[in-house]
């Protein structure tokens, strides 16, 4: 099992997300950088709660899109990434600066209601995001390239025993 390493939440606003990209009020304004290639979109379902598999089971990985953990976070080095809660729900984004490697105490973590969603700037570190409560339709759109080819990846579950946790009971909405 791993260790979770809790990260200070903050408001998702214009100027504090400002070095990772744009926050976005509609789908519609997602409009990442491209690099090579073009854009591709999709949705993806995403649970605060953990599934009845993954709830009490000595899991070898942090689940991508369930619970209030994340481990595995990567960039793009052939667009920009967008995702926007289509349900609503509250949704904490996890993100990193743009470098070469990630480590855990780059990590930041910005609180949206569910009214707004990311566009993040290509080679910007981040995850899926996390539904706070309930259920969340994240749509996304990114580059259309070999995702494996255009993509560096870290995962701290399997490399350092740990999973990034939003530090949710210090945060006030």
């Amino acid at each position: 099992m791993w260790k979770s390493f809790k990260v200070k939440v903050e408001p998702l606003t214009p100027e504090a997300f400002a070095p990772f990209g744009e926050v976005i009020e509609t789908f519609e304004e997602a409009k990442p950088e491209i690099a090579k290639g073009g854009l591709t979109t999709a949705a993806y379902p995403v649970t605060a709660a953990l599934s009845e598999a993954s709830a009490g089971a000595e899991l070898e990985k942090t689940p991508l899109s369930e619970g209030l953990q994340r481990a595995h976070f990567a960039f793009h080095t052939d667009a920009g990434q967008a995702f926007y809660p289509s349900l609503h729900q509250p949704t904490v984004f996890l993100v990193g600066p743009i470098k070469d490697t990630l480590e855990p105490e780059d990590v930041r973590a910005f609180y949206s209601d569910g009214s707004t969603g990311v566009c993040l700037g290509l080679k910007v570190w981040h995850t899926m995001p996390i539904c706070v409560d309930g259920d969340d339709v994240y749509q996304t759109v990114r580059g259309d390239q070999d995702y494996h080819a255009h993509s560096v990846e870290v995962d701290f579950d399997l490399e350092q025993g740990l999973a990034i946790e939003p530090d949710l009971e210090n945060y006030t909405p």
